[in-house]
This record gives C-alpha cells, structure tokens and sequence, in this order.
C-alpha cells in the first residue's frame, strides 16, 4: 500500500522539505520575537530559555559556535540573567559547556544531541500539522 507522499509525489508534488521548513521557521520566531519586543516593549513578555533554544538551534544549522557570552544577545536580557538560565538548561541537560580549545577562557555553549533532536523534531512537526503550518509568505525562499 502506498502513502500519501509517494501519492503526492507522483502525481508531480513532492514533499516539502520540513527540516527546512523547520529552521525557517524557528528564525522567523526569533525575527517575529524581536519585532513583538520593538513594538511593545520588552518589560511585558519574556521568555529568555526559549530565545536562547532558538538561537543555539539556528546556529547550529548555520555551523556557528556560540560562546556563552552571546546568549545575552540572543536572549535580551542582562548578562547575569542569561548565564544563570544556561547553568539552568545545561543542569537539565539541554545544553552542552564546552571550552574553546584555542583559548581556555572562552567557553561555547550548545544544544545537546537530545534537546537538537527534540527541536528539529518540533519544528518539522510545526512545519507538517496544517493547523500550525505557517503561511505561504513564510515559506523559506528557493
């Protein structure tokens, strides 16, 4: 029995590609985020572990290091918030501390394998349900 993609397929549609689907997505969050905060101000909405998910997910598509430093940044909140949310995340194993091999006193920090899978699969989730699709202007450019 067939399913539906092989149908879809043949018949000259071909399955989208939902990891990128996925990725444009997550930085049209961090993007959607930053306007949100531009328009009303950042002292309402907060949520600097998800920011810092985001940004450590898109990096490492992007083949980026992240030094922990640069979380601030991604976050938009104070240096101290963003290092006491990275202690945080890396004591519950969703992110990864790792010294820079060329220079001792910088320390990167990335997404462990588990939390990297749970977010691509989240993301490509988003990218398949209908309900959550986003909409066509969002669609990543070919």
């Amino acid at each position: 029995m067939r399913d539906a993609a092989e149908e879809e397929n043949e018949a000259g549609t071909a399955e989208p590609d939902h990891e990128a689907l996925g990725l444009h997505i997550a930085n049209w969050w961090l993007k959607a985020r930053r306007l949100r905060e531009h328009m009303f101000g950042s002292a309402l909405f907060a949520d600097p572990a998800w920011d810092i998910l985001l940004d450590l997910y898109t990096a490492r598509a992007r083949g980026e290091r992240v030094q922990i430093t640069s979380l601030s940044l991604a976050a938009r909140v104070p240096h101290s918030t963003a290092i006491r949310w990275a202690r945080i995340m890396t004591r519950h194993g969703l992110l990864v501390r790792e010294k820079d091999p060329k220079d001792g006193r910088r320390v990167h920090v990335t997404l462990s394998e588990e939390t990297w899978a749970m977010m691509k699969d989240y993301l490509e989730r988003l990218s398949r349900d209908p309900a959550t699709r986003a909409p066509p202007f969002l669609a990543p450019a070919r």
